[in-house]
This record gives C-alpha cells, sequence and structure tokens, in this order.
C-alpha cells in the first residue's frame, strides 16, 4: 500500500530528483534539519521493511529517500556537504 502512495506522489510531484537516501532515523532528521534551514523545498518517500526478522529491534527497518526540484539540486548538496 506504502509503494502505491509513493508512486502516486512521485508522479504528481514536482520533486522528483534523488539527492540523499538512509535507513537511520538520525540521519533523517540532520538532513531534513539542514534542507530546512537553506529554504530548500523537499520531498520523502519512506519505505517500511516490517518483515525482516529483528525488525522491531532494528533502525534499519526504514527507508528515507529525500527528492528536490532539479532547479535546486545543486544548492541541496551543497546544504548537505557543508557539515
Amino acid at each position: 500500500m506504502q509503494f502505491i502512495v509513493n508512486l502516486i506522489e512521485y508522479v504528481f510531484s514536482s520533486k522528483k530528483t534523488s539527492i540523499y537516501v538512509t535507513y537511520s532515523l538520525k540521519d533523517y532528521y540532520n538532513v531534513n534539519s539542514l534542507l530546512k534551514a537553506a529554504n530548500i523545498d523537499f520531498r520523502v518517500a519512506t519505505i517500511s521493511d516490517l518483515s525482516s526478522p529483528g525488525s522491531t529491534y532494528s533502525d534499519v527497518r526504514n527507508e528515507y529517500k529525500f527528492y528536490v526540484r532539479e532547479k535546486d539540486k545543486g544548492l541541496a548538496l551543497k546544504a548537505l556537504h557543508r557539515n
């Protein structure tokens, strides 16, 4: 079901250029705050894998994909690499 939602969002969204993928919630919040601080509009697609053994106790059960507009890609990457 989540795949369908992500697919529909991707098709109708102007933010289609992938700039960062992480499995870590800590990295998710870090990237999120860096892009917001740089005033860059972005979208995050989250894919959950709850079927993996031990996924309830693991930090890697979610995949977070950050997308921006093609014209914002350079600014977004610059914002991410400042740290």
